[in-house]
């Protein structure tokens, strides 16, 4: 009996470990779809093609082919986008259709922005 009574107190200490040790699976999913800039007037349309590539969209044009990087910080929810000309996109959610957006470009080229609000569009 006492055996039985230790076998499952280890299996059970062994799913806590096991799940404590997992790592985070993030899902940018959300990020998909339509988002609008009252400070820009404009709407840009994100789209996920595969696990780690992105295109961001204003309108039929094509505003950045990117790659995903992963933040080292575990607890940061920045999204982080680099297209090949090495321009990044910076991407923090603030709730579920709430954005904040920034683009900055690498140094010695125009094109950083502040960042700015976008608000996720509903159909």
């Amino acid at each position: 009996m006492k055996k039985i009574l230790f076998t499952i107190l280890a299996l059970g200490f062994s799913l806590i470990v096991l799940s404590g040790c997992q790592t985070r699976e993030d899902s940018s999913d959300w990020l998909q779809g339509d988002w609008y800039s009252k400070d820009w007037d404009v709407t840009y349309t994100i789209i996920k093609q595969d696990e780690n590539d992105w295109e961001i969209r204003d309108g039929e044009h094509p505003i950045a082919k990117c790659s995903q990087e992963y933040i080292d910080d575990k607890d940061s929810k920045e999204i982080l986008l680099i297209d090949k000309k090495g321009i990044e996109f910076h991407i923090t959610p603030i709730d579920k259709s709430h954005i904040k957006f920034q683009q900055v470009s690498k140094d010695g080229t125009l094109g950083t922005t502040d960042a700015v609000e976008f608000v996720k569009k509903q159909y």
